[in-house]
């Protein structure tokens, strides 16, 4: 297991919070045996129900070098993240909190509006340059993050100018039961093969031309609240 995420489970087990690995760490884990090199986040994920015990830890990761942002939505926090100092040596801590409706796990998920899918008309000069606009764009806000504690409004201005909103929408069934897994020391969904198919289709191959706002499974693009009042 990685260093670093075995000190961040050790302080998650000590706040008795009930998690999940998930996303990117999950695949690299059970597919690769380890974190996957390009993959600069932990994913972690958990029930609106461990909010609160979330909010306990956060001064330990303060005195172990992390500034922390966070982001709500409609008045209710989404997401946590931890983010080291060095991120050239250690990976940023991502905790999703997921809430329940109509028999799916949801949480609102955002990417900035420069990520978005390549049009099919776009010339390779246009394309490099928006690729170039994108790496600034990102690598600035993870350095502002490593700096500064943030909580975002991720539904009202200014913020809602610069993002596209969209929804994790997971079949509750595989995260009904979460097991730990001895091999792993740490807990992961039960039925986490079919997770993996579900996210990524053939999961056991590495795909170059990944883009997970595009083609992960989990990802309804539509607005939270639109997708909740159509169910």
């Amino acid at each position: 297991m990685d260093k670093q995420l075995t000190d961040v489970l050790k302080v998650i087990h000590q706040h008795n919070i009930s998690y999940w690995l998930d996303s990117g760490t999950l695949l690299g884990l059970q597919r690769d045996g380890q974190l996957m090199e390009h993959d600069r986040d932990i994913d972690l994920s958990v029930w609106d129900s461990e909010e609160a015990k979330i909010k306990e830890m956060i001064p330990y990761f303060r005195q172990a070098g992390y500034q922390i942002y966070s982001a709500s939505y409609k008045g209710k926090c989404f997401k946590y993240t931890f983010t080291p100092h060095n991120l050239h040596k250690d990976r940023i801590i991502d905790i999703d909190i997921f809430r329940e409706v109509q028999g799916h796990a949801w949480c609102p998920m955002y990417y900035f509006n420069l990520n978005a899918a390549k049009k099919e008309k776009e010339t390779a000069k246009k394309s490099s340059l928006l690729g170039g606009l994108r790496s600034v764009i990102r690598t600035g806000w993870k350095q502002f993050n490593t700096r500064f504690p943030l909580h975002v409004k991720i539904d009202s201005l200014p913020w809602r100018t610069f993002v596209n909103l969209g929804t994790w929408w997971i079949p509750k069934t595989y995260f009904a039961t979460i097991i730990f897994d001895d091999r792993l020391e740490t807990y992961i969904p039960q039925e986490w093969e079919s997770y993996l198919s579900f996210r990524y289709g053939n999961w056991q191959e590495p795909c170059d031309d990944w883009v997970f706002y595009r083609d992960d499974g989990g990802i309804q693009d539509t607005d939270p609240g639109l997708l909740l009042d159509s169910q």
